[in-house]
């Protein structure tokens, strides 16, 4: 008798076995209308159908095959199963550049999390998204190992020219980059002089974390400080502890000052 691992085999090591189960799901067809759905010989078709028959997951009324409520049964929760591995998977990609004692949260929370990865030919992507998805926000804080001159000048724009409260905690390398940055420079000076928009200096933050409203987007970086890509989440579990964590360093960072600025 098969077990149950060798169920999960047998639907596992071809697409088209689960394929036909979903397809006889929607609705009794026959063979040729099996063929029509699913990309596969007759031959192929035929041995699935036998396998499915001698599992009691599908049955033959002699016009065509229906699935059995085994057979609805399986297959909906195999690709129940399917769907978490492939999550899995893309959680994984990411947390791969996030420092494990940093995972204070249960990593199921980022599983219908936006990945944006760098990858292919545009080394801008994930800059452009982190831009975009501080726009029309009321409130912007974040901790930042490293910061691209885009994504000052969105914030610039946001307060000088808006309403939103900008808080953000950099690192001195970070705070650095800014100040050697002609338009960055000056558009951090202009910041300062407004009421909503606050900066801070704090050493060895270990992640960059951004918190807009009610998302949160982690910076995936590399050991070297290379860009890999962005997770961005709504998970109120991930927003506690990105909040918790903006806090945390806040707590004990040192205020960027205007008049230290020479704009």
């Amino acid at each position: 008798m098969d077990t149950a691992l060798d169920d999960i085999a047998f639907l596992a090591n071809s697409e088209y076995r689960v394929a036909v189960l979903e397809k006889l799901i929607e609705a009794p067809r026959s063979r040729d209308e099996l063929r029509d759905h699913v990309d596969a010989s007759r031959v192929t078709i035929a041995r699935i159908l036998r396998e499915l028959e001698e599992r009691n997951w599908i049955e033959n009324s002699g016009q065509a095959y229906a699935v059995t409520p085994l057979g609805d049964w399986i297959c909906k929760e195999f690709t129940r199963l399917l769907d978490e591995v492939e999550a899995e998977h893309r959680v994984r990609r990411a947390l791969q550049w996030v420092p494990s004692d940093l995972l204070t949260f249960d990593v199921q929370c980022l599983r219908d999390a936006e990945t944006v990865l760098l990858e292919g030919s545009d080394p801008t992507a994930v800059v452009r998204r982190f831009v975009e998805f501080h726009h029309d926000s009321e409130r912007a804080w974040g901790c930042t190992r490293c910061v691209a001159p885009p994504l000052i000048e969105t914030h610039w724009e946001l307060t000088v020219y808006g309403d939103t409260r900008v808080k953000q905690v950099l690192t001195p390398k970070a705070l650095d980059t800014v100040l050697n940055h002609s338009t960055a420079k000056q558009q951090l000076y202009q910041m300062l002089e407004e009421a909503n928009a606050r900066y801070f200096v704090s050493e060895d933050i270990p992640i960059s974390v951004g918190i807009v409203d009610d998302a949160v987007a982690i910076n995936l970086t590399d050991e070297q400080g290379v860009q890999k890509g962005v997770l961005i989440t709504e998970d109120e579990s991930v927003h506690a502890w990105a909040v918790n964590l903006f806090e945390t360093y806040r707590d004990k960072a040192r205020p960027v000052e205007a008049d230290a600025i020479t704009a």
